[in-house]
């Protein structure tokens, strides 16, 4: 997911053409770990906030 965002951001701000993907590359290599420290870091809250969302309430 990080690599195609990047991609595309990167398509967006430079263009296409010769050099695009060692710019993405370079775009990605600073856009993984900070994705990956962001799963890490958000990934409990959002699992308890889907379960939340998605459970029925108690009693029914």
């Amino acid at each position: 997911m990080s690599g195609l965002v990047a991609l595309i951001v990167t398509i967006l701000n430079t263009g296409i053409d010769a050099g695009l993907v060692l710019r993405w590359l370079a775009a990605w290599a600073i856009a993984f770990p900070v994705a990956w420290f962001a799963a890490l870091f958000w990934g409990p809250f959002a699992r308890r906030l889907a379960l939340r969302i998605t459970q029925p309430p108690a009693g029914e």
